[in-house]
């Protein structure tokens, strides 16, 4: 009896050994796919045969995101890439190898690039859905969920009568969940659906990077964490390139803003968020250089568009600190028109530092915009103070300087307004130089003017004359040259 039961028992565990094990792959993928080839190469352990994949991925991507001959790639397909080339990166030895990797890598989102035709189109049609998002928000929600729920029938095709049912069955306390059933079941199909190149697909591949990032951001150690922080500073460098060779379009910035706020700024961890808001004025900085339609203060302003909505209500004060000391006194303090390095003399030692400032950005109206940030409703009132006080540097550091960046001029160059290319500017009719003018209006009139208009010389007798004293006197600073 005791021997059979063992016979028994080892057949059994004969049994369960010889039971295929589910691996979590699609079996109607074959081994031979160009995919698992890939995934085999960029997570094996040989190097060289990591990098010849590296450099196969650039035909391969080409090939595949080839609007007239390429099957398209998905978002999944882009989850799937990262995977393996997060352990290629991973596995990298040696700095200068690490640093030409990064650099490929971040490289890659080109080969994705449509033209500047399509993505101008792109980025026309990605504001115009923001728009309309925001036109029918709260408005015609239920026509969605309706539409939602005919599109899953169609799409199950076995569980047509179940989900029917379950229609008919719910009652009104569990609507939400099976709400957030359909959202989720519309996501997947959204991660499988197929991209040709374009802005959109290189959006999707610098979103799913940082979702790798956030991913395994806990499962890399101090002795790696260099080689993630350059790989993160390099894709950053190249979403603004991108952003500088479609002359600042518009949607585009506010495409790469949501992907940047959305899969990185506004979740944990901190450290990847830290470094994101470290290098983000000085990235932007190098490629401000040398682009080829420089930034002004409306643009500028538009690509850090999620980092003001961190000063203005992160739920993590360290995070808010972090934007104010790394964003906006970095900015004013090196790379602004009137740092100490824009207003210093040139020198050897600084001509590399003022290369890299931002020469058509007024000051001004930056500091105008934190000043409306700072008194907005939706700002945290945690960081009202903090906001103020920053609007006072800029304010203050743009009076030592006793200049700001002309908007006459570059209202001349670009020819935007009649009245500065008619001088108007000059003889002091411009509208555009009054409103500047009043951007700093209190903060720049030192408050011993103020309080000269308001004394009264008196004559021999001891009797007040106001009509000998000028309203403005005559040794009171110019006030002209500091608001330039």
């Amino acid at each position: 009896g005791d021997g059979g039961d063992g016979k028994g028992s080892k057949s059994k565990k004969k049994a369960q050994a010889t039971k295929p094990k589910d691996d979590g792959i699609d079996p109607k993928l074959s081994l031979d796919s160009p995919e698992v080839k890939f995934g085999r190469m960029l997570g094996g352990t040989d190097q060289r045969s990591r990098h010849q994949a590296v450099k196969m991925l650039r035909e391969y991507l080409r090939a595949r995101a080839d609007i007239g001959t390429g099957s398209g790639i998905s978002e999944l397909d882009l989850m799937k890439l990262w995977k393996g080339l997060w352990y290629t990166l991973y596995m990298a030895d040696k700095v200068p190898v690490q640093d030409k990797l990064s650099k490929i890598l971040a490289e890659l989102m080109w080969c994705l690039a449509g033209t500047e035709e399509d993505d101008e189109y792109a980025g026309q049609v990605y504001l115009q859905m923001e728009e309309g998002d925001m036109e029918e928000d709260g408005v015609d929600g239920d026509d969605d969920d309706d539409d939602m729920v005919i599109l899953d029938v169609k799409k199950v095709d076995g569980d047509v009568e179940n989900h029917e049912m379950s229609i008919d069955g719910v009652e009104p306390e569990e609507s939400d969940s099976e709400d957030a059933i359909e959202d989720e079941e519309a996501e997947e199909h959204d991660i499988d659906e197929k991209h040709c190149r374009g802005a959109h697909l290189v959006s999707l591949y610098i979103a799913t990077f940082l979702r790798t990032v956030r991913r395994e951001w806990g499962n890399v150690d101090k002795h790696r964490i260099d080689k993630f922080y350059t790989a993160v500073r390099l894709m950053l460098s190249e979403a603004y390139k991108y952003m500088a060779k479609r002359h600042w379009n518009l949607g585009i910035i506010r495409l790469f803003n949501d992907v940047l706020y959305e899969e990185a700024l506004a979740h944990t961890p901190n450290g990847l968020r830290y470094h994101l808001i470290d290098i983000c004025v000085e990235e932007l900085a190098k490629v401000n250089k040398d682009a080829g339609l420089p930034l002004t203060e409306a643009t500028f302003l538009d690509c850090l568009e999620p980092f003001f909505a961190l000063a203005q209500k992160a739920a993590d004060k360290n995070v808010h600190r972090r934007v104010m000391n790394s964003v906006f006194l970095k900015f004013l303090s090196e790379y602004s028109f009137v740092s100490d390095v824009a207003v210093a003399e040139d020198d050897e030692d600084n001509v590399d530092e003022k290369t890299l400032i931002f020469g058509q950005v007024h000051v001004g109206s930056v500091a105008k915009f934190i000043f409306e940030i700072a008194s907005d409703n939706d700002t945290d009132e945690r960081f009202r103070k903090a906001l103020y006080e920053m609007h006072k540097s800029f304010v203050r550091q743009i009076r030592t300087a006793g200049r700001d960046v002309d908007l006459n001029d570059l209202d001349e160059d670009y020819e935007e307004d009649d009245c500065c290319a008619n001088n108007a500017c000059q003889e002091g009719t411009c509208n555009k130089t009054e409103a500047a003018e009043n951007v700093l209006a209190d903060e720049e009139q030192p408050q011993e003017s103020k309080k000269s208009k308001k004394k009264k010389s008196k004559n021999k007798d001891g009797k007040s004359k106001e009509e000998d004293v000028p309203e403005t006197p005559k040794d009171e600073p110019n006030d002209e040259v500091e608001l330039v």
